[in-house]
């Protein structure tokens, strides 16, 4: 099976079940059938990132190493300054709840904008 198709195939089952699972939670539907089947979405979704993680890293492998030194010089830039944008607008706007170490949010935005084109980069043939 060809990589765009599975991943196609995830987004396709990822909609409409986010939206289920959306209507479920807000509806507060209390049944067996939709424990298991919010029980199988984060399943879904814990599967989805796993392969989406490994198909970044095969692509990531297949690069050159300036492309790599160049993209992590970028993530790190992103990492610095919306970690340091992150604290200022904690000190301006709640300076009695700043955490020092809250580097979730920098993290995450940082690793997405630089490497999520990875995940859909076509292989290349020589």
């Amino acid at each position: 099976m060809k990589k765009g198709i599975l991943t196609y195939m995830i987004y396709t089952l990822f909609i409409p079940s986010t939206i289920i699972t959306l209507f479920i939670v807000y509806k507060n539907i209390d049944n067996a059938f939709s424990f298991k089947f919010i029980i199988s979405y984060v399943i879904f979704l814990l599967s989805s990132f796993l392969y989406f993680i490994i198909v970044t890293l095969i692509n990531i492998k297949k690069m050159k190493w300036f492309e790599i030194r160049k993209r992590l010089f970028k993530f790190a830039t992103l990492f610095i300054s919306l970690s340091t944008v992150t604290y200022i607008f904690n000190y301006i706007f709640r300076p009695s709840e700043i955490d020092i170490y809250h580097f979730g949010t920098p993290l995450g935005i940082s690793l997405s904008l630089v490497f999520f084109d990875l995940m859909f980069s076509k292989e290349k043939k020589d």
